[in-house]
Protein backbone atom coordinates (compact mmCIF):
# COMPACT_ATOMS: atom_id res chain seq x y z
CA UNK A 1 0.00 0.00 0.00
CA UNK A 2 1.29 3.44 -0.80
CA UNK A 3 2.29 5.61 2.13
CA UNK A 4 0.45 8.94 2.07
CA UNK A 5 2.38 10.74 4.79
CA UNK A 6 6.00 10.71 3.65
CA UNK A 7 7.71 13.98 4.56
CA UNK A 8 10.14 15.64 4.76
CA UNK A 9 12.82 14.49 2.27
CA UNK A 10 16.37 15.43 1.46
CA UNK A 11 17.82 13.93 -1.72
CA UNK A 12 21.45 13.71 -2.81
CA UNK A 13 22.27 16.57 -5.15
CA UNK A 14 26.01 17.04 -4.77
CA UNK A 15 25.72 19.80 -2.12
CA UNK A 16 24.85 20.18 1.52
CA UNK A 17 21.13 20.16 2.17
CA UNK A 18 19.47 22.95 4.10
CA UNK A 19 16.57 22.67 6.50
CA UNK A 20 14.31 24.01 3.75
CA UNK A 21 15.43 21.18 1.48
CA UNK A 22 14.55 18.60 4.13
CA UNK A 23 11.03 20.01 4.49
CA UNK A 24 10.24 19.88 0.78
CA UNK A 25 7.24 17.84 -0.40
CA UNK A 26 8.01 14.38 -1.70
CA UNK A 27 6.58 11.48 -3.64
CA UNK A 28 5.10 8.58 -1.76
CA UNK A 29 7.09 5.58 -0.59
CA UNK A 30 5.68 2.39 -2.05
CA UNK A 31 5.88 -0.89 -0.16
CA UNK A 32 6.44 -3.61 -2.75
CA UNK A 33 6.20 -6.67 -0.54
CA UNK A 34 5.25 -7.04 3.08
CA UNK A 35 4.23 -10.69 3.12
CA UNK A 36 5.78 -12.88 5.81
CA UNK A 37 8.28 -15.45 4.59
CA UNK A 38 9.78 -13.26 1.90
CA UNK A 39 13.36 -14.12 0.95
CA UNK A 40 16.05 -11.78 2.22
CA UNK A 41 16.78 -10.67 -1.35
CA UNK A 42 13.22 -9.58 -2.02
CA UNK A 43 12.70 -5.85 -2.51
CA UNK A 44 10.27 -4.71 0.18
CA UNK A 45 10.42 -0.93 -0.22
CA UNK A 46 11.57 1.89 -2.49
CA UNK A 47 12.43 5.48 -1.76
CA UNK A 48 10.27 8.36 -3.10
CA UNK A 49 12.44 8.81 -6.20
CA UNK A 50 12.49 5.11 -7.08
CA UNK A 51 16.31 5.12 -7.19
CA UNK A 52 16.91 3.09 -4.02
CA UNK A 53 15.43 -0.28 -3.07
CA UNK A 54 15.43 -1.93 0.35
CA UNK A 55 15.78 -5.67 0.86
CA UNK A 56 14.32 -7.66 3.74
CA UNK A 57 17.73 -8.67 5.10
CA UNK A 58 18.81 -6.79 8.23
CA UNK A 59 22.58 -6.29 8.44
CA UNK A 60 22.91 -4.40 11.72
CA UNK A 61 21.28 -2.42 14.47
CA UNK A 62 22.07 0.34 16.92
CA UNK A 63 20.57 2.13 19.87
CA UNK A 64 18.04 3.87 17.64
CA UNK A 65 18.14 2.21 14.25
CA UNK A 66 17.81 -0.99 12.31
CA UNK A 67 20.02 -1.26 9.22
CA UNK A 68 19.01 -3.15 6.10
CA UNK A 69 20.80 -3.96 2.88
CA UNK A 70 19.63 -2.03 -0.15
CA UNK A 71 20.54 -1.24 -3.73
CA UNK A 72 21.20 1.93 -5.71
CA UNK A 73 19.50 1.34 -9.08
CA UNK A 74 21.28 4.29 -10.68
CA UNK A 75 24.86 3.41 -9.76
CA UNK A 76 24.46 -0.35 -9.39
CA UNK A 77 25.87 -0.41 -5.84
CA UNK A 78 24.82 -1.81 -2.48
CA UNK A 79 23.60 0.77 0.03
CA UNK A 80 22.64 0.78 3.71
CA UNK A 81 19.01 1.65 4.47
CA UNK A 82 18.49 2.60 8.12
CA UNK A 83 15.14 2.89 9.86
CA UNK A 84 14.54 4.86 13.07
CA UNK A 85 11.04 4.24 14.36
CA UNK A 86 9.08 6.05 17.05
CA UNK A 87 7.72 2.72 18.31
CA UNK A 88 11.16 1.39 19.28
CA UNK A 89 12.81 4.66 20.34
CA UNK A 90 9.96 6.52 22.04
CA UNK A 91 10.76 9.65 20.00
CA UNK A 92 8.14 12.33 19.56
CA UNK A 93 7.18 13.74 16.17
CA UNK A 94 9.08 16.96 16.95
CA UNK A 95 12.21 15.00 17.87
CA UNK A 96 12.01 13.02 14.66
CA UNK A 97 11.53 16.17 12.57
CA UNK A 98 14.58 17.72 14.21
CA UNK A 99 16.60 14.57 13.57
CA UNK A 100 15.70 14.64 9.87
CA UNK A 101 16.80 18.26 9.63
CA UNK A 102 20.12 17.49 11.34
CA UNK A 103 20.79 14.34 9.33
CA UNK A 104 19.97 16.19 6.11
CA UNK A 105 22.90 18.52 6.75
CA UNK A 106 25.07 15.57 5.72
CA UNK A 107 23.38 15.05 2.37
CA UNK A 108 25.85 16.05 -0.33
CA UNK A 109 28.97 15.98 1.86
CA UNK A 110 31.78 14.45 -0.17
CA UNK A 111 34.94 13.30 1.60
CA UNK A 112 36.68 9.90 1.49
CA UNK A 113 36.53 9.61 5.30
CA UNK A 114 32.87 10.55 5.79
CA UNK A 115 30.03 8.14 5.05
CA UNK A 116 28.06 9.40 2.06
CA UNK A 117 24.43 10.20 2.88
CA UNK A 118 22.17 10.03 -0.17
CA UNK A 119 18.69 10.62 1.17
CA UNK A 120 16.72 11.12 4.40
CA UNK A 121 13.00 11.57 4.96
CA UNK A 122 10.28 11.11 7.54
CA UNK A 123 7.45 8.71 6.80
CA UNK A 124 4.75 10.23 9.00
CA UNK A 125 2.25 7.42 8.52
CA UNK A 126 4.73 4.79 9.71
CA UNK A 127 6.34 7.19 12.24
CA UNK A 128 9.72 6.26 10.83
CA UNK A 129 12.86 8.06 9.66
CA UNK A 130 14.44 6.51 6.58
CA UNK A 131 18.15 7.12 5.99
CA UNK A 132 20.07 5.91 2.94
CA UNK A 133 23.87 5.86 3.04
CA UNK A 134 26.78 4.07 1.42
CA UNK A 135 27.38 0.53 2.67
CA UNK A 136 30.53 -0.54 4.53
CA UNK A 137 31.10 -4.28 4.71
CA UNK A 138 33.19 -4.83 7.85
CA UNK A 139 31.03 -2.99 10.35
CA UNK A 140 32.08 -0.50 12.99
CA UNK A 141 35.55 0.06 14.39
CA UNK A 142 34.65 -0.98 17.95
CA UNK A 143 33.48 -4.44 16.91
CA UNK A 144 36.42 -4.75 14.51
CA UNK A 145 38.88 -3.88 17.30
CA UNK A 146 37.26 -6.40 19.67
CA UNK A 147 37.63 -9.12 17.02
CA UNK A 148 41.32 -8.35 16.51
CA UNK A 149 42.97 -8.41 19.93
CA UNK A 150 46.60 -8.17 18.78
CA UNK A 151 46.64 -4.74 17.16
CA UNK A 152 49.85 -2.98 16.13
CA UNK A 153 50.13 0.71 16.93
CA UNK A 154 50.73 1.34 13.20
CA UNK A 155 47.10 0.41 12.54
CA UNK A 156 45.94 2.89 15.19
CA UNK A 157 48.02 5.61 13.51
CA UNK A 158 46.57 4.80 10.09
CA UNK A 159 42.99 4.84 11.37
CA UNK A 160 43.56 8.00 13.42
CA UNK A 161 44.86 9.93 10.44
CA UNK A 162 41.75 9.09 8.48
CA UNK A 163 39.36 10.07 11.26
CA UNK A 164 41.17 13.39 11.68
CA UNK A 165 41.02 14.07 7.95
CA UNK A 166 37.25 13.53 8.10
CA UNK A 167 36.85 15.70 11.20
CA UNK A 168 38.96 18.47 9.68
CA UNK A 169 36.70 18.43 6.62
CA UNK A 170 33.56 18.66 8.77
CA UNK A 171 34.89 21.28 11.18
CA UNK A 172 36.20 23.50 8.36
CA UNK A 173 33.07 23.20 6.23
CA UNK A 174 31.42 26.46 5.16
CA UNK A 175 28.75 25.64 7.74
CA UNK A 176 30.68 24.00 10.58
CA UNK A 177 29.46 20.44 11.12
CA UNK A 178 30.07 18.67 14.42
CA UNK A 179 29.39 15.02 15.07
CA UNK A 180 28.37 15.38 18.70
CA UNK A 181 28.51 11.67 19.53
CA UNK A 182 31.78 10.39 18.09
CA UNK A 183 32.61 6.90 19.33
CA UNK A 184 34.39 3.85 17.98
CA UNK A 185 31.04 2.34 17.01
CA UNK A 186 30.24 5.44 14.94
CA UNK A 187 33.32 4.85 12.78
CA UNK A 188 33.07 2.31 9.97
CA UNK A 189 35.84 0.24 8.43
CA UNK A 190 36.49 -1.61 5.21
CA UNK A 191 38.47 -4.57 6.51
CA UNK A 192 40.00 -5.31 3.11
CA UNK A 193 41.59 -1.87 2.64
CA UNK A 194 41.69 -0.39 6.15
CA UNK A 195 39.59 2.54 4.96
CA UNK A 196 37.80 4.40 7.78
CA UNK A 197 34.70 6.60 7.51
CA UNK A 198 32.82 8.72 10.05
CA UNK A 199 29.16 7.77 10.19
CA UNK A 200 25.88 8.56 11.94
CA UNK A 201 26.05 12.32 11.45
CA UNK A 202 22.99 14.04 12.88
CA UNK A 203 21.92 11.23 15.20
CA UNK A 204 23.40 12.98 18.23
CA UNK A 205 20.23 15.07 18.51
CA UNK A 206 18.40 11.91 19.60
CA UNK A 207 20.43 11.49 22.78
CA UNK A 208 20.95 13.53 25.95
CA UNK A 209 24.27 15.29 26.33
CA UNK A 210 27.09 12.97 25.34
CA UNK A 211 29.27 13.65 28.37
CA UNK A 212 28.27 13.87 32.02
CA UNK A 213 29.53 16.92 33.97
CA UNK A 214 32.45 15.03 35.56
CA UNK A 215 33.93 13.61 32.34
CA UNK A 216 35.50 16.56 30.51
CA UNK A 217 37.94 19.11 31.93
CA UNK A 218 35.54 21.90 30.96
CA UNK A 219 32.80 20.40 33.12
CA UNK A 220 29.28 20.58 31.70
CA UNK A 221 29.17 23.04 28.79
CA UNK A 222 25.74 24.04 27.59
CA UNK A 223 26.62 23.28 23.97
CA UNK A 224 28.23 19.89 23.42
CA UNK A 225 28.13 20.14 19.63
CA UNK A 226 31.46 21.90 19.09
CA UNK A 227 34.74 20.92 17.40
CA UNK A 228 36.68 20.78 20.71
CA UNK A 229 34.20 18.27 22.12
CA UNK A 230 34.50 16.16 18.95
CA UNK A 231 38.28 16.18 19.53
CA UNK A 232 37.82 15.10 23.16
CA UNK A 233 35.59 12.24 21.97
CA UNK A 234 38.20 11.33 19.34
CA UNK A 235 40.80 11.12 22.10
CA UNK A 236 38.65 8.54 23.88
CA UNK A 237 38.35 6.61 20.60
CA UNK A 238 42.15 6.44 20.26
CA UNK A 239 42.43 5.43 23.92
CA UNK A 240 39.98 2.59 23.26
CA UNK A 241 41.89 1.45 20.18
CA UNK A 242 45.22 1.46 22.02
CA UNK A 243 44.04 -0.25 25.22
CA UNK A 244 41.11 -2.33 23.97
CA UNK A 245 38.95 -0.89 26.82
CA UNK A 246 35.55 0.39 25.73
CA UNK A 247 34.99 4.11 26.16
CA UNK A 248 31.21 4.27 25.78
CA UNK A 249 28.54 5.80 28.01
CA UNK A 250 29.05 3.18 30.70
CA UNK A 251 32.87 3.39 30.66
CA UNK A 252 33.73 7.05 30.08
CA UNK A 253 33.72 8.55 33.59
CA UNK A 254 36.76 10.73 34.13
CA UNK A 255 38.35 8.37 36.63
CA UNK A 256 38.01 5.46 34.20
CA UNK A 257 39.62 7.13 31.23
CA UNK A 258 42.36 8.57 33.41
CA UNK A 259 43.06 5.06 34.71
CA UNK A 260 43.15 3.75 31.14
CA UNK A 261 45.92 6.25 30.33
CA UNK A 262 48.19 4.29 32.67
CA UNK A 263 47.87 1.30 30.32
CA UNK A 264 49.28 3.15 27.28
CA UNK A 265 52.87 1.97 26.89
CA UNK A 266 53.82 4.00 23.80
CA UNK A 267 54.96 7.46 25.02
CA UNK A 268 54.02 9.20 21.76
CA UNK A 269 50.56 7.60 21.81
CA UNK A 270 50.09 8.66 25.43
CA UNK A 271 51.10 12.26 24.70
CA UNK A 272 48.79 12.30 21.68
CA UNK A 273 45.75 11.12 23.66
CA UNK A 274 46.54 13.55 26.47
CA UNK A 275 46.52 16.45 23.98
CA UNK A 276 43.04 15.39 22.82
CA UNK A 277 41.79 15.18 26.42
CA UNK A 278 43.41 18.43 27.59
CA UNK A 279 41.54 21.47 28.83
CA UNK A 280 39.54 23.12 26.08
CA UNK A 281 41.90 26.08 25.73
CA UNK A 282 44.83 23.69 25.14
CA UNK A 283 42.97 21.20 22.97
CA UNK A 284 44.23 21.24 19.36
CA UNK A 285 42.16 21.16 16.19
CA UNK A 286 41.95 18.12 13.93
CA UNK A 287 44.31 19.78 11.47
CA UNK A 288 46.87 20.47 14.21
CA UNK A 289 46.65 16.88 15.46
CA UNK A 290 47.56 15.60 12.00
CA UNK A 291 51.00 17.13 12.60
CA UNK A 292 51.44 15.46 16.01
CA UNK A 293 54.66 13.39 16.34
CA UNK A 294 52.61 10.25 17.06
CA UNK A 295 51.15 10.30 13.54
CA UNK A 296 54.38 11.08 11.72
CA UNK A 297 56.36 8.34 10.01
CA UNK A 298 60.01 7.78 10.94
CA UNK A 299 61.00 9.12 7.50
CA UNK A 300 59.20 12.42 8.05
CA UNK A 301 60.22 12.75 11.68
CA UNK A 302 63.88 12.43 10.74
CA UNK A 303 63.81 14.91 7.89
CA UNK A 304 61.17 17.34 9.07
CA UNK A 305 58.33 18.79 7.01
CA UNK A 306 58.98 21.84 4.83
CA UNK A 307 56.96 24.99 5.21
CA UNK A 308 54.22 25.30 2.64
CA UNK A 309 55.78 28.12 0.64
CA UNK A 310 59.26 26.59 0.81
CA UNK A 311 57.96 23.22 -0.31
CA UNK A 312 56.20 24.66 -3.34
CA UNK A 313 59.20 26.69 -4.42
CA UNK A 314 61.58 23.77 -4.12
CA UNK A 315 59.28 21.34 -5.87
CA UNK A 316 58.64 23.68 -8.78
CA UNK A 317 62.35 24.20 -9.31
CA UNK A 318 62.91 20.44 -9.22
CA UNK A 319 59.95 19.61 -11.44
CA UNK A 320 62.11 18.86 -14.44
CA UNK A 321 64.31 16.51 -12.44
CA UNK A 322 61.42 14.57 -10.91
CA UNK A 323 59.12 14.51 -13.95
CA UNK A 324 57.90 10.95 -14.36
CA UNK A 325 59.97 9.62 -11.46
CA UNK A 326 58.87 6.20 -10.35
CA UNK A 327 56.69 5.53 -13.42
CA UNK A 328 56.85 2.10 -15.04
CA UNK A 329 58.32 2.11 -18.54
CA UNK A 330 55.02 1.06 -20.08
CA UNK A 331 52.86 3.43 -17.95
CA UNK A 332 50.60 5.75 -19.93
CA UNK A 333 51.87 9.30 -19.86
CA UNK A 334 50.19 12.68 -20.12
CA UNK A 335 51.66 15.44 -22.25
CA UNK A 336 54.24 17.49 -20.33
CA UNK A 337 53.54 21.17 -19.90
CA UNK A 338 55.78 24.14 -20.44
CA UNK A 339 55.19 26.54 -17.57
CA UNK A 340 56.34 29.98 -18.65
CA UNK A 341 56.90 32.82 -16.17
CA UNK A 342 53.73 34.51 -17.42
CA UNK A 343 51.72 31.35 -16.93
CA UNK A 344 53.20 30.87 -13.46
CA UNK A 345 51.83 34.25 -12.47
CA UNK A 346 48.39 33.22 -13.75
CA UNK A 347 48.36 29.76 -12.22
CA UNK A 348 45.82 28.80 -9.58
CA UNK A 349 47.05 27.21 -6.38
CA UNK A 350 45.12 24.25 -5.02
CA UNK A 351 47.47 23.92 -2.05
CA UNK A 352 48.43 21.01 0.13
CA UNK A 353 46.43 17.88 0.93
CA UNK A 354 47.86 15.30 3.33
CA UNK A 355 46.94 11.73 2.52
CA UNK A 356 47.78 8.40 4.08
CA UNK A 357 51.21 7.85 2.51
CA UNK A 358 51.68 11.01 0.44
CA UNK A 359 51.59 14.77 0.82
CA UNK A 360 49.85 16.01 -2.34
CA UNK A 361 50.66 19.48 -3.67
CA UNK A 362 48.33 20.73 -6.40
CA UNK A 363 48.70 23.69 -8.72
CA UNK A 364 46.99 24.39 -12.00
CA UNK A 365 45.94 26.84 -14.69
CA UNK A 366 43.30 27.12 -17.38
CA UNK A 367 44.33 27.19 -21.02
CA UNK A 368 42.25 26.62 -24.14
CA UNK A 369 39.17 25.66 -22.13
CA UNK A 370 41.05 22.85 -20.37
CA UNK A 371 42.57 22.65 -16.90
CA UNK A 372 46.30 22.01 -16.75
CA UNK A 373 47.47 20.51 -13.48
CA UNK A 374 50.78 19.89 -11.81
CA UNK A 375 50.66 17.37 -8.97
CA UNK A 376 53.68 16.79 -6.74
CA UNK A 377 53.50 13.73 -4.48
CA UNK A 378 55.93 13.63 -1.57
CA UNK A 379 56.13 10.20 0.03
CA UNK A 380 55.65 10.17 3.82
CA UNK A 381 54.69 6.57 4.43
CA UNK A 382 56.46 3.84 6.36
CA UNK A 383 58.50 2.71 3.34
CA UNK A 384 60.03 -0.73 2.98
CA UNK A 385 62.14 -2.78 0.55
CA UNK A 386 59.31 -3.11 -1.98
CA UNK A 387 58.07 0.49 -1.77
CA UNK A 388 59.07 3.27 -4.14
CA UNK A 389 59.66 6.22 -1.80
CA UNK A 390 60.76 8.74 -4.42
CA UNK A 391 58.90 12.02 -4.88
CA UNK A 392 56.95 12.36 -8.09
CA UNK A 393 55.75 15.31 -10.15
CA UNK A 394 53.01 14.73 -12.70
CA UNK A 395 51.70 17.16 -15.29
CA UNK A 396 48.33 16.35 -16.81
CA UNK A 397 45.44 17.98 -18.66
CA UNK A 398 41.89 17.73 -17.38
CA UNK A 399 39.17 17.99 -20.01
CA UNK A 400 35.79 18.70 -18.30
CA UNK A 401 33.97 17.19 -21.27
CA UNK A 402 35.84 13.90 -21.20
CA UNK A 403 37.38 13.34 -17.74
CA UNK A 404 36.14 12.95 -14.18
CA UNK A 405 38.16 13.47 -10.97
CA UNK A 406 37.62 9.84 -9.99
CA UNK A 407 39.00 8.62 -13.33
CA UNK A 408 42.07 10.84 -13.06
CA UNK A 409 42.71 9.72 -9.47
CA UNK A 410 42.26 6.07 -10.48
CA UNK A 411 44.79 6.46 -13.30
CA UNK A 412 47.31 8.07 -10.96
CA UNK A 413 46.62 5.37 -8.38
CA UNK A 414 47.22 2.59 -10.92
CA UNK A 415 50.45 4.16 -12.13
CA UNK A 416 51.92 4.76 -8.68
CA UNK A 417 50.23 2.07 -6.58
CA UNK A 418 48.41 4.47 -4.25
CA UNK A 419 46.36 3.16 -1.37
CA UNK A 420 42.59 3.36 -1.75
CA UNK A 421 42.57 6.15 0.86
CA UNK A 422 45.15 8.24 -1.01
CA UNK A 423 43.29 7.63 -4.26
CA UNK A 424 40.04 8.94 -2.78
CA UNK A 425 41.76 11.89 -1.10
CA UNK A 426 43.42 12.81 -4.39
CA UNK A 427 40.03 12.68 -6.14
CA UNK A 428 38.38 14.75 -3.40
CA UNK A 429 41.11 17.40 -3.59
CA UNK A 430 40.73 17.59 -7.36
CA UNK A 431 36.95 17.98 -7.03
CA UNK A 432 37.41 20.76 -4.48
CA UNK A 433 39.81 22.63 -6.74
CA UNK A 434 37.50 22.25 -9.73
CA UNK A 435 34.48 23.49 -7.76
CA UNK A 436 36.40 26.54 -6.53
CA UNK A 437 37.84 27.35 -9.95
CA UNK A 438 34.51 26.99 -11.71
CA UNK A 439 32.87 29.30 -9.12
CA UNK A 440 35.63 31.87 -9.63
CA UNK A 441 35.19 31.77 -13.40
CA UNK A 442 31.42 32.22 -13.12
Amino acid sequence: MPNQGASPVAEFSGRSASANDSLAPTHTVTSLSDEPGDDDDDVVEQDPSGRFSRYASQVGSGRFKQVYRGFDEKRGLDIAWSKITAATTGLTQDQMMRAVEEISNGVGLDHPNVIRCYQCWLDEEAACINLITEFFTSGNLRDYRQRHKNLDVKAVKKWSRQVLLGLSYLHNNTSVICHGDLRADKLYINGHSGEIKIGDLGLAVLVPKRFAPDVMPEGDPKDQYTPPIDIFAFGLVVLELVTGRKMDRDHQARGLWQAALDEVADPLALAFVERCLASVEDRPSALELLEDPFLQTPRKSAGGAPGEGEGLRRNRSEAGATQGAGQPEDAPSRAPLSWSDEERRAECEAGFVRGEDYLFQFSGKIRGGKLHFRLHMQYEGEGGPEVDTSSKTIDFVYDPDADTPDEIAAEISNEFNLSSTDRDICAAALKEWLAKEMDDRD
